[in-house]
């Protein structure tokens, strides 16, 4: 090995194939607050009235364990629907309504006073640190931009998947028996 310190041919690579599609896992939501909104937890977009949460996704257990995605959650401005209403804010409060169901073990069509509760923040900063089971998709790149990982849904306790997902830690791979045994990744569920 060189002694010259300044010498990263050795150094391992860090390049990563995308998680693959449809892939549901444990992970943990952080929000990169901006200066926008609630308590600061906002971002301003540049390019329009929009503000977002900037959020990282870190899958918290199984074999992605440790990755990390970006994607940013809409929560008001942009293309309003005949309401008035942000069309991605409604999406993205759609999702954070889910990440809390899954985070807090609630099933979607649970209209109890405990759920009801349940499903209460003091603000956007709560999300932050949030714990819950997704199912991980591909976004095509446009503009030069590569593929990159999204969430596609968070995944609550209704589902059998989310069970497997909390169990273990684990990840589960919802794919088609063909494809697995092309893969050689056939999760637990289908074997």
């Amino acid at each position: 090995m060189s002694t010259n310190p300044f010498d990263f041919n050795s150094a391992a690579s860090n390049s990563f194939d995308l998680i693959p599609e449809n892939t549901i896992a444990p992970m943990v939501m952080t929000i990169r607050p901006g200066t926008a909104g609630d308590g600061g937890w906002l971002t301003q977009s540049n390019s329009s009235d929009a503000q977002y949460l900037n959020a990282e996704f870190v899958v918290s257990g199984g074999r992605f364990k440790g990755r990390k995605f970006w994607q940013n959650l809409v929560v008001s401005g942009g293309k309003v629907d005949e309401n008035g209403q942000s069309k991605a804010g409604n999406i993205s409060r759609s999702t954070l309504r889910g990440i809390l169901e899954s985070s807090r073990g609630i099933k979607a069509d649970d209209e109890s006073e405990a759920a009801k509760k349940a499903r209460l923040v003091s603000g956007y900063g709560d999300f932050s640190g949030m714990e819950f089971v997704g199912k991980i998709g591909i976004e095509k790149g446009t503009g030069g931009y590569s593929d990159k990982n999204k969430l596609i849904a968070p995944i609550g306790p209704e589902s059998a998947a989310y069970a497997e997902a909390k169990a273990g830690g684990g990840n589960v791979t919802p794919i088609s028996s063909q494809s697995a045994a092309a893969t050689g990744a056939v999760p637990k569920w289908a074997a």
